[in-house]
Parts: structure tokens; sequence; C-alpha cells
């Protein structure tokens, strides 16, 4: 679907979606997007937008303030901890890598530092970390929920921290090795409970409660790592 632009007190563009009910808001990139049902009139939208135009104006002076990787002040995110960031060069390996050791993010790099290519190394970092983190998490929760996903992949989305498929496929975002460990647990929970309820309605969010009562909180704590997807 093609995306329609619009002019409120923030420059927006509107998808347009048949099956949705709500009205959603995202920020991606430094850019506003609302879904919105195909009947829903621009009038309402726009209201919408304006309702939320702090949130937006937090979220988006986020976005600006992400920091280049190649930067003396950066910082890589692990499990809610921020490390400071060593660069060496290393003429042995070609393809370079990225560790965590001593309290700092340590880069060996076989060329000029990037920022693509660190963001490239710390992703691959986050990757590897997954199953070793995030894997353990799923397998408990699953056992307490009896949601038992038919399979767990890891990958980056821009979109989303995660989903479940029609089939139960887990789909987990590798950043969320960013977040704080209660965090990702909240985000496992919440993928799991599709397995048995495929939509947000009232006994999805029982579920979820149940095996997460502080959901709500980690919810907004998840939304300050929103930038970063």
């Amino acid at each position: 679907m093609i995306p329609e632009p619009h002019r409120c007190t923030f420059d927006y563009q509107v998808i347009r979606k048949p099956h949705i009910r709500h009205l959603y808001l995202r920020i991606r990139e430094g850019k506003v997007y609302v879904s919105a049902n195909q009947r829903v009139p621009e009038e309402q939208i726009e209201q919408f937008v304006r309702s939320k135009s702090a949130w937006i104006q937090k979220h988006l002076s986020r976005t600006e303030q992400k920091q280049d990787l190649g930067k003396k002040d950066a910082r890589v995110h692990l499990l809610g901890e921020a490390y400071p960031i060593h660069i060496h060069h290393d003429t042995i390996s070609k393809e370079g890598s990225m560790e965590i050791e001593n309290g700092i993010a340590s880069f060996s790099l076989p060329h000029p530092a990037r920022h693509e290519t660190l963001v490239s190394l710390r992703d691959a970092y986050y990757k590897k970390c997954c199953p070793i983190v995030i894997t353990p998490m799923v397998e408990k929760y699953a056992a307490q929920m009896h949601c038992f996903p038919a399979q767990i992949t890891y990958r980056h989305n821009k979109s989303r921290w995660g989903s479940c498929s029609a089939h139960n496929r887990l789909s987990l975002n590798t950043r969320l090795m960013m977040l704080p460990k209660p965090v990702i647990a909240y985000v496992v929970i919440h993928e799991l409970a599709h397995i048995l309820h495929k939509n947000h309605a009232a006994a999805f969010w029982l579920l979820v409660e149940k095996h997460c009562p502080d959901y709500k909180a980690l919810r907004r704590a998840m939304r300050a790592f929103e930038s970063f997807l």
C-alpha cells in the first residue's frame, strides 16, 4: 500500500489497512506513520496525531540524538547497560569483530571504522548472544504458559521487537539484546501469548498479566529503546 502524505503539527504518512479497528502510531527512522482503517476520516486521524504530539516530539528527539558509533562518546547497549567503545585495528582479521569485556565494547577492525561497519559487527554480536540469553527465556515461559512455539528465529526487524506467525513461529529481534532482561521477558511472554490468542483482546492481556504482572510498566520501558530499532 502507498502511504498518503499529510501535514499536521508534524509531517506524517497514513497507511490504510482494511482489517484494523484502531489507529496505530509508529516512528521509524525519523518519520511518523499512522495506520488506519480505510473508513477512518482524515480529520479524525489528524486529531489523533495532534493528541500524540508530545509523545511524537519526545521520540523524534531521541531519533535525532542517536549516536554515530564511530564518535568518541558513543555507547553499545547490552541488557540495559551502556558500554563505552574501544576500537583497535587488526590487520590479521578480514571481517572484524566485537566483544564486550571488562566493561568495554571492544571492536577489532582491519580498516578505518565506519558507523555502518560498527553497527553490523554489534548486531552480529547481538545475534550470537540471542540463543544464549533469550532462548532459555522462551523455553521457561513456554513451559509455564503451555504455549510452545513451532520455531524460534532471530533477525533484525526495523518495525517490531517480535512477532508470532499464524503457524506459531516466533521471530524475535536481535536488538532485544539492548533491553534489560525484564523487558525482554515481557516481549517473550507477549509473543508466546499469541500462540493461544491471535489478537489483543481481553483474554490475551489476561494471559500476559498472569505471567508478567507489571507488563504495563515494562511496555513503557521498552518504548525508550524504540529509536534503536
